[in-house]
């Protein structure tokens, strides 16, 4: 499956903003279908990081949350300014 069919968009607001600098966090919004390792690989493959833990939550508009914890020689905040956020 294309990384892309996965991974549709980084999720920036003021909490996952925090979640950065804190906890060394991203929040994406994935597919639906897509199962966790599906998803870790997704975004190892696109965003070249390495994933340290990965936990998904389905909101209640519907959209599927995948909240990734970087391992610690990967700063959030400098892989979100790599992908363009800021």
């Amino acid at each position: 499956m294309d990384p892309y069919d996965i991974v549709f968009y980084p999720l920036i607001t003021e909490k996952t903003v925090s979640m950065m600098e804190k906890e060394n966090k991203l929040v994406f919004i994935v597919s639906r279908k897509a199962k966790k390792p599906d998803i870790k690989d997704a975004i190892e493959k696109l965003y070249e990081i390495e994933v340290e833990r990965l936990s998904v939550l389905i909101q209640p508009d519907g959209r599927k949350r995948a909240l990734v914890k970087l391992r610690e020689e990967y700063l959030a905040d400098e892989v979100a300014t790599k992908m363009g956020v800021f």
